[in-house]
């Protein structure tokens, strides 16, 4: 159902638009309605740009707490040429080996976020220009010995486990993806609501104390409230209620 004052679009129009498998899906879970499968649509790019802004607080938390840690060892390590940070190797060859390749991808990345910056970039523009994927590889296993172990398990309570930290971050750079290619966020009824839990448990490890201000301040959980299509998502409330 169209609201007042809204143009209709027509079935051919939203299938050129929206391409046919696209369109198909919500199409699909709107039961076949195309009026109703055009506001699921309209209310998907609504939920990807309010989780968006709560991703990149979190982003934004996650980077300042790593490079609090590394920079304790290594001063300036995005722009000191002489920076040992990526370029530590440590145990068995085949160790030695998978961490040599991850450092050439991190330098890699350094060198590509540097481009655009001018001649001297500061660290501060560095580090904020560096994209999310980034940040998830240093908790890879081969980054345990030299990268987490000695420093970045520091940006986390006592007791948090790298591989815990790493399955988080890695289902929310993917969900992150997702939205930002305004992708459908409802895969599964619970889905959703996992990763946004996901991004909520992040931010009470990171930054406990700023955590219940950055998800007071979001509008993500009444845009969820109001999805056109009953029962499609659990949301955080009924999530809360079924506990």
């Amino acid at each position: 159902m169209t609201s007042a004052g809204q143009q209709r679009l027509d079935e051919a129009a939203a299938r050129r638009w929206l391409s046919d498998p696209r369109y198909e899906r919500y199409l699909t879970t709107a039961g076949g309605d195309h009026d109703l499968a055009l506001n699921l649509y309209r209310w998907n790019s609504r939920v990807a740009a309010a989780g968006l802004v709560c991703v990149g607080h979190l982003e934004v938390a996650l980077r300042n707490a790593y490079d609090r840690e590394l920079t304790v060892t290594f001063p300036d390590w995005t722009i000191d040429p002489t920076s040992p940070l990526f370029r530590q190797e440590q145990g068995i060859a085949k160790a030695r080996a998978r961490q040599r390749a991850r450092n050439r991808t991190s330098l890699d990345r350094i060198a590509d976020a540097r481009r655009g910056l001018g001649a001297n970039p500061t660290h501060g523009e560095v580090v904020a220009a560096l994209a999310f994927g980034f940040w998830a590889n240093l908790t890879l296993p081969e980054r345990a010995p030299l990268i987490w172990n000695p420093l970045l398990h520091r940006a986390f309570p006592r007791g948090t486990r790298r591989a815990g930290v790493h399955d988080l971050v890695a289902r929310v750079v993917k969900f992150r993806n997702r939205l930002a290619h305004n992708e459908p966020v409802f895969s599964t009824r619970t889905g959703l609501t996992d990763r946004i839990g996901d991004v909520r448990d992040l931010l009470r490890l990171i930054v406990p104390e700023a955590a219940p201000f950055i998800v007071a301040d979001s509008d993500l959980d009444a845009v969820l409230g109001a999805c056109p299509v009953p029962a499609l998502i659990v949301t955080p409330t009924d999530a809360t209620a079924a506990e």
